[in-house]
């Protein structure tokens, strides 16, 4: 008995989506989760018993960094796993059928579908895009146009396989889903602690940064393609980050991952610097942290963030060239004296985990 649980490994916001669903779980209900995301993250944010199976089933988008994508690549990757997953489909149905599964739940690759088809299960995608919108919206040469455009058509078979789609707020309309049901965003809950995020964080900062406005940067795994010394001509903000930037300037300060809990650490911050993505943006408008960022109009999901963003009293959206070549100077100055900014309701990860256990309960 239990679920399997299949994650894209494509960045950590899949895998951020669905921690903050799983853990409102019953316990009693085992979880099977396959992904390429890093165990590390897994095992520091999931406090409940699973099995990982380090897998992965889907590609998404190779990036050339955090804001540009390499779609020759992505091609190239994609062709390569769909091999994979043919050759593998039967041994993959086995193990499955093994484990006593009742229910597939997905984010977002389809292969999974097909295998809960394939073994009569319930199916749920939680989304808010998928594939088929990221591919069909590369814009290359006209013979990469068609090879994408074959791709999606696929997908969209094997997404319409599902039984439901949760749809989890920054939502595209993907269509191609028979049943849809909103749910709201999904947000990583602030943990419950006694001392406020802010009192947690100064003590790891130099003693120069703890009157100055603090600006949390997301570098990520792909890089963040800018001259990192500029920031040096900000001296009312220091600047923090998990990764490290190639030379971190003065007014800089590399965090340890395990010194809090990410939701603490942006709340914990005057302003989030970074790439919009589902993960971070549903945190920044859960604890009404303003968000600085670039447009990303090679992402699919980006108007439907950029809506929200704009929308909400937080989003500091930025021309890409400003944003890249560090001219933060206004928007510093902005996020410096907006006023108190309203916290958005993040209802998803309850409501999901709602549905998933009535969905698992009333299977036979």
């Amino acid at each position: 008995m239990g679920i399997a649980v299949y994650v894209s490994g494509h960045g950590l916001g899949h895998s951020a989506r669905q921690v903050e669903i799983l853990r409102h779980l019953p316990e009693a209900i085992p979880l099977t989760i396959k992904t390429r995301a890093p165990e590390w993250f897994w095992r520091d944010e999931l406090s409940r018993p699973f099995t990982l199976i380090p897998e992965s089933f889907d590609v998404g988008c190779i990036q050339k960094d955090g804001l540009h994508i390499d779609t020759t690549a992505t091609i190239t990757a994609w062709q390569m796993i769909d091999q994979q997953n043919r050759e593998r489909f039967p041994t993959e149905v086995e193990d499955i059928r093994q484990r006593g599964i009742r229910l597939i739940v997905s984010d977002v690759p389809s292969f999974p579908l097909m295998v809960a088809k394939q073994l009569g299960l319930p199916s749920v995608c939680v989304v808010n895009f998928t594939w088929v919108d990221i591919y069909r919206s590369l814009d290359e040469t006209a013979e990469e146009i068609a090879t994408l455009n074959r791709i999606a058509d696929g997908l969209e078979q094997e997404y319409a396989t599902a039984t439901l789609a949760l749809e989890a707020g920054f939502a595209l309309p993907m269509s191609y889903f028979p049943r849809k049901e909103s749910v709201g965003l999904v947000a990583r809950s602030l943990p419950n602690n006694p001392i406020p995020s802010r009192e947690r964080l100064i003590p790891a900062l130099p003693p120069t940064a703890q009157r100055k406005k603090l600006a949390l940067v997301y570098v990520g795994g792909w890089g963040l393609p800018i001259p990192y010394e500029r920031v040096t001509e900000f001296t009312d903000w220091h600047f923090i980050s998990l990764d490290a930037p190639p030379v971190p300037p003065p007014n800089w300060t590399v965090l340890p991952r395990t010194l809090m809990e990410h939701p603490a650490l942006v709340d914990a911050v005057d302003l989030v610097i970074s790439k919009p993505g589902y993960g971070l943006a549903a945190e920044c408008v859960s604890l009404g942290t303003p968000l600085l960022y670039p447009p990303r109009p090679e992402f699919a999901e980006y108007p439907a963030l950029d809506s929200v963003l704009r929308q909400w009293a937080g989003g500091i959206p930025l021309s890409r060239s400003a944003f890249l070549s560090v001219q933060w100077q206004d928007s510093l100055h902005r996020a410096a004296n907006l006023p108190p900014i309203p916290r958005l309701p993040t209802p998803g990860g309850t409501t999901a985990a709602k549905r998933l256990s009535e969905i698992y309960d009333g299977f036979t």
